[in-house]
């Protein structure tokens, strides 16, 4: 059976809100001052792109670590285009992984992405339908 979250977000003047989860956690979100906020937290489509990032970049930790690679650290480079017309939403989506450490092995980082792509990651399986995504990495030697 399916677990039902609940976040709550609450309007905080212009145009910034906070949302909260069950357990007390936070994220902000606003919009660019010239777009009438104060620019002081991502926007909402830009933690789109964050959220992306972080659910694939679980995937490869864990998948990475299973395999018993050598993984000493990760950055991970999401962007996207938006069509112009409302909604706006992200029609392409381009992630990049930089995976640093000691004698990874380009197999395993490529199935490994793979995985993550077509079966683990959950925000990936939402919007996939609606955005192309395209994947590289750079792997280097520490």
């Amino acid at each position: 059976m399916p677990s039902l979250k609940t976040v709550v977000v609450d309007w905080n003047g212009k145009l910034r809100f906070k949302g909260k989860n069950e357990n007390g956690l936070s994220v902000n979100f606003d919009v660019p001052v010239e777009s009438g906020g104060d620019g002081t937290a991502m926007t909402p489509m830009e933690t789109l792109l964050a959220c992306l990032g972080a659910c694939t970049g679980i995937d490869i930790v864990l998948i990475m670590k299973k395999k018993r690679q050598d993984l000493r650290g990760l950055t991970i480079e999401v962007s996207g285009n938006r069509r112009d017309e409302d909604p706006r939403i992200y029609t392409e989506i381009g992630i990049k992984y930089i995976l640093r450490g000691r004698s990874l092995n380009k197999e395993v980082v490529e199935r490994s992405i793979q995985l993550s792509e077509s079966k683990y990651c959950s925000v990936s399986g939402m919007i996939k339908n609606n955005a192309k995504i395209t994947t590289s990495y750079e792997i280097v030697e520490l």
